[in-house]
């Protein structure tokens, strides 16, 4: 299977859900509200995707907020569960940094579960911090 990423801004809701609903951030994201959701898209403007070039099935997402000059907040790199530990989720990475340029930086939040991938995708540690949500719905 040969692997197409690309810059995706219009997302659609469903997309975003098979590719979560199929991994450990099922529960960590509202699923369930569509229109979170598509508020979570629309203020996203980077959002690359995975997908495979015969059939287009979504195979991953990257999801993230820049201001197009210094830095770039990933909230999201998941990758379906039946696709992962292939270089989809890299590859959406070297993607993202490759639109981006070299001028920017890419910061994320690792649940301890994506910690050790982020390790081998070469990516450095530093010390996060983070005001939780009370509206989890």
């Amino acid at each position: 299977m040969s692997v197409v990423y690309a810059r995706e801004q219009n997302l659609g809701v469903e997309d975003y859900r098979a590719v979560l609903s199929t991994t450990y951030m099922a529960d960590r994201r509202p699923l369930g509200n569509a229109e979170r959701i598509a508020a979570m898209l629309a203020g996203s403007n980077m959002i690359v995707t995975a997908r495979d070039s015969e059939t287009g099935t979504i195979l991953g997402v990257a999801r993230a907020f820049t201001d197009g000059a210094w830095v770039c907040y990933l909230a999201d790199l998941v990758v379906r569960a039946d696709q992962q530990r292939r270089g989809v989720g890299t590859g959406m990475l070297h993607k993202m940094k490759e639109i981006l340029g070299p001028g920017i930086g890419i910061v994320l939040m690792a649940y301890p579960q994506a910690v050790e991938y982020y390790r081998k995708a070469g990516l450095g540690e530093m010390t996060g911090f983070y005001m939780d949500r009370e509206d989890r719905s």
